[in-house]
Formats: structure tokens, sequence, C-alpha cells
């Protein structure tokens, strides 16, 4: 997509850049401020905003889920996704003055590395990709990620990039990032209704995805654990909505 706006620089300058582009085709993909009613992505469909329950975390009545995970190994990609999750991650660390950072499903860490490799980053994720980081990045942390077991950091930032989909039980992961208490969190996943036809009931079309989750859907299921200040589609032709959110209770 051709657009002047990209050229935008700053803070927030590419959120809004793709936000401006989407908007000149008549879509609204932000996160409404006011008491209006969220309109979520690709309307007037009205089935695309409806909810479901907490058991269900909010994805609507009828999705058709996963139930079983599958180990995606994430150690030959480099920024062929998520890219634009960690630049705005490291737009709101350098904003905010933040000291300290953890990435909580790094993967090949490549996009860590790259981000925040000046600041003694700290990547999670399973064993056997941890054992891989540590072979090639030896300089740095690498913490086999463990939901049950509390966790002794307290970083600044939180980045979760497209982690929560891959997840049996994504409670586990936000009661994680919760008791890590950062100041900030930056989590990303694809918006269900973005990624083309076939999508939308489920399972998700990536065989590691557990489920996948709609702007709308997303939004009422997290702010059920943090105060999302922002909400936005950080990729629309990879079909992901980024959030940046705070503990409830802390940094706004």
């Amino acid at each position: 997509m051709n657009c002047d706006a990209i050229q935008i620089a700053g803070r927030g300058g590419l959120k809004n850049a793709v936000r401006a582009c989407f908007a000149l085709l008549g879509f609204q993909i932000a996160r409404i401020k006011d008491e209006s009613p969220i309109i979520g992505t690709f309307p007037p469909h009205t089935t695309y905003t409806q909810i479901g329950n907490p058991e269900s975390y909010f994805i609507r009545q009828g999705y058709c889920h996963r139930n079983e995970a599958i180990y995606f190994d994430d150690t030959e990609n480099a920024d062929q996704s998520q890219k634009e999750v960690y630049r705005f991650a490291r737009e709101v660390f350098d904003q905010h003055n933040l000291k300290t950072v953890c990435d909580v499903g790094c993967g090949s860490a490549y996009k860590l590395i790259r981000y925040f490799g000046d600041c003694h980053p700290v990547g999670m994720d399973v064993a056997r990709t941890c054992k891989w980081l540590r072979n090639k990045y030896p300089s740095h942390a690498w913490i086999e990620a463990d939901f049950k077991v509390a966790p002794t950091l307290n970083p600044d930032l939180v980045i979760a990039a497209d982690v929560i989909e891959h997840l049996v039980d994504p409670d586990a992961l936000l009661s994680y990032i919760a008791a890590l208490n950062p100041k900030y969190v930056v989590l990303s996943t694809p918006d269900r209704n973005l990624l083309g036809t076939g999508c939308y009931n489920g399972p998700p079309h990536n065989p590691a995805h557990i489920r996948e989750w709609s702007f709308v859907e997303l939004e009422a299921y997290l702010s059920i654990r943090f105060k999302v200040l922002e909400h936005f589609i950080s990729n629309g032709a990879q079909g992901t909505q980024c959030l940046l959110c705070v503990i409830e209770g802390g940094t706004s």
C-alpha cells in the first residue's frame, strides 16, 4: 500500500501511519476512546463485533479452537513478522525512560536483540528454544518460562509478541505477566477478522495456533486483567493487532 503517511516520524508514527492508510479505505482500526461503541474491524458486519463470555476468553459463541499445543520452532525466523511490534515497544521504552525489558516467548530473539540489545534484555521461552538461544547469544540472559513458578524478575517493560494464540491456557500467560508487575506491557496477536476467508469460525489455519481473537474480543479479554491504553492494527497485511497495557492500578 502506497501511503505518504508512512513517512510520519516520532513516537506513534508507524501506528498512526497504518491507521491513516486504513482510514483512506474506510476502515476504523483503532480502539475508540469515547463512549461510542467499538466497531472493530471490517464494519458494518455486526457479527465481527460480537464477543463471548469469560469462560471462552471472550471469543464469540460457536468458535472452534484446538485443544492441544504443538511446538513452534521460531529459531530460523528473523524479522519476517512482528517487526513493527518491537519498534513500537522500543518507542514506549524510550519515551518513558524505562530501563529493563523482558520478552516472554521471545523465539529466535532476533528482534529482541535488534531493538533492545543495548539494554541487557531478558528473553523467556521453552527449554528447547532457550538451549538454542544460549548457544547463539551466550552474552544475554535466557530463562525457561514456567508459568506455574512465580517470577523473580520485575522488568519495566514486558513484550509478548504473538504468543497468546499458541497457548491452551492463555490465562496462565496473563497471570504470569501480572506477577512480573511491569510498568508497561506490549502484546500482539493476529486479528482473526483480518486473516482471510475461513478463519472466522476457527480453528486457525496455522496449526500451531490454539485460538485467535478478533479485535473486540481481545480487548474485552485483556481488559479484565489490564488497563488498555492503546489498541491498533500494527500490520494490516499480516493481520497483527497490538496493545499497550498497564496493570490495573499501575502507570496510566
